[in-house]
């Protein structure tokens, strides 16, 4: 390892020669830190002060800079994401030698930057002083730019590895967890190269191996759960899934996945923390709305199931707030109304339907299957039928209508229409053939 002396010289050459970007949502905190910068060699022309995330992804774009100070969170986001996208973009143009330090306020974060290894080249805790600063740097700079034997392996064993050469690869792996005392990074990239040759039982154990060293090390827990998630092991996924989203900022991508699967899991009562998550997230996906709907409105349905409405009605409403007057959305949750009957609590969702823009077909749909239960079956079929005739189509409205049919006397009306619900939504073929017997879906060919 260099001396201190020519690690400060190494610093002050790379800053000197790199943009950096610094990323604080408070203007004296990104002024200090350029102004300590500017003491260790960097050139002020050559820094791009940055008060948002959404402002760094665009100054990344355009001045790709190597150097990236981040303070860990940025309003209500993560800076953390910050680094996938430098990644994306530089990988483009092959720009290596870059480095990403994350600004810490705490222990907690402290310890989601160390277990980012390798994304996250060195983290600093505020307050800092100048000369912790510039130590810190010095290190980091001259260990990326002169590895020790530990990451040069690594690094030949990852040149291997995504040249196809597994076993090889493994090997340097292999190695380099004998040269450090904490080789967490060593048996993550081991159980890549045992994952990719499909040997899944050793790059499960490498993969634990590097986390009872650091049992929050993201890239073990990524690849575990990628391992466990494509053996269809769904609960054990679900298991590092909360893991990753207890320890590190939730991103949508990421809140995407823990609530399909804790629906799959049928861990309803994490729902409700999924969704304190994702009311602090600005950047919504269509996709993310789309999961948080879905989870919160089968969540509903669950605690209807076990007859705690109170909980329910909760569920819903949290799934209309989160539809952000979604027409689609908001029928989703108005169906799971009506399915068990709640078609008054339905009221006030419908009133929201109505707010939506361009949901004419989706307020008839919701006024047709909350009809008062005081209605004639005959007076039901009739406004179905004018309905399906203007063009109105959801499985829900066959459903109800199908019913309706049988109890009005109308079976041979009743078998029609659900085999042409079965043709339009064959997944949902159990709930059109409720109410008839082997022998009548038979004389239509259903069975």
């Amino acid at each position: 390892m260099a001396d201190q002396d020519e690690q400060e010289k190494v610093l002050k050459d790379y800053l000197s020669n790199n943009h950096v970007l610094i990323l604080d949502s408070v203007s004296s905190g990104r002024t200090n830190i350029a102004s300590c910068l500017a003491k260790f060699g960097g050139s002020r022309s050559r820094m791009s002060l940055i008060g948002s995330i959404a402002d760094a992804r665009e100054e990344i774009k355009r001045v790709k800079p190597k150097v990236i100070f981040a303070d860990f969170m940025i309003g209500k986001e993560s800076s953390l994401d910050l680094i996938q996208f430098q990644k994306a973009q530089f990988e483009k143009e092959g720009i290596k030698d870059t480095m990403f330090v994350l600004v810490t306020s705490n222990a907690s974060q402290s310890a989601v930057a160390q277990a980012a290894e390798e994304d996250v080249d060195t983290f600093i805790i505020k307050p800092f002083s100048l000369d912790t600063l510039k130590k810190a740097l010095a290190r980091t700079v001259t260990a990326k730019l002169h590895p020790n034997d530990y990451m040069r392996t690594i690094n030949e064993g990852k040149e291997l590895l995504f040249a196809g050469d597994y076993k090889g690869a493994a090997d340097l792996f292999k190695r380099a967890v004998d040269m450090s005392d904490t080789p967490t990074l060593a048996y993550f990239y081991y159980g890549q190269a045992e994952f990719m040759s499909r040997a899944l039982e050793a790059a499960e154990s490498k993969y634990n191996n590097g986390l009872s060293l650091n049992n929050i090390h993201y890239k073990c827990l990524i690849g575990l759960f990628d391992l466990l998630h494509g053996e269809k092991r769904f609960d054990d996924a679900y298991d590092v899934m909360k893991r990753l989203a207890s320890y590190f900022p939730a991103n949508p991508n990421r809140l995407s996945t823990a609530l399909r699967l804790s629906v799959q899991t049928n861990n309803f009562h994490d729902v409700e923390s999924y969704y304190k998550i994702f009311v602090e997230i600005d950047d919504r996906t269509d996709e993310l709305i789309k999961y948080m709907c879905s989870a919160l409105a089968v969540t509903g349905r669950h605690f209807l199931r076990e007859k705690s409405v109170p909980k329910a009605l909760q569920a819903f409403e949290s799934a209309a707030i989160s539809s952000a007057g979604r027409a689609k959305y908001l029928l989703y949750v108005i169906e799971a109304m009506a399915e068990h009957g709640l078609t008054k609590e339905a009221d006030p969702f419908i009133k929201r339907l109505k707010h939506a823009s361009n949901s004419g077909p989706e307020i008839a749909t919701a006024q047709f299957i909350t009809l008062e239960e005081s209605m004639s079956p005959l007076e039901v079929v009739n406004r179905g039928r004018s309905l399906v005739k203007d063009g109105i189509e959801h499985p829900a409205v066959y459903e109800k209508l199908i019913n309706n049919s049988l109890k009005a006397g109308f079976k041979d009306s009743a078998l029609e229409l659900a085999k042409k619900a079965m043709n339009k939504w064959p997944e949902r073929s159990k709930y059109f053939l409720r109410g008839f017997t082997s022998e009548e879906l038979k004389s239509i060919g259903i069975i």
